[in-house]
């Protein structure tokens, strides 16, 4: 699972896990009744991010070492983004 950063079409964010872009959009949109901007198949406004961000819309529930925390305290900044771009934590 990948976690993204998706804008819905009303301007509110949140982050959901997916297999891809897509699929994540497909999860959001049907947990949360909102429409994610962009394309109905490519040009989605989803951006991977490197850690998970709050609000969670779904993540998954392993299940051996549960979910992991909201580490990323800058979703804006460091979507699109695969491995965190601060050289120190956001909550120092």
């Amino acid at each position: 699972m990948d976690g993204f950063w998706l804008t819905f079409t009303d301007g509110s964010n949140g982050y959901c896990e997916g297999a891809n872009d897509f699929d994540a959009k497909r999860i959001a949109e049907k947990l949360t009744g909102k429409t994610v901007a962009g394309g109905k198949y490519k040009d989605i406004a989803a951006k991977r991010l490197p850690f998970p961000a709050n609000p969670i819309i779904w993540q998954l529930d392993h299940p051996v070492n549960g979910k992991c925390p909201a580490f990323c305290y800058a979703p804006t900044k460091c979507a699109g983004k695969t491995s965190c771009p601060h050289s120190h934590a956001c909550c120092d």
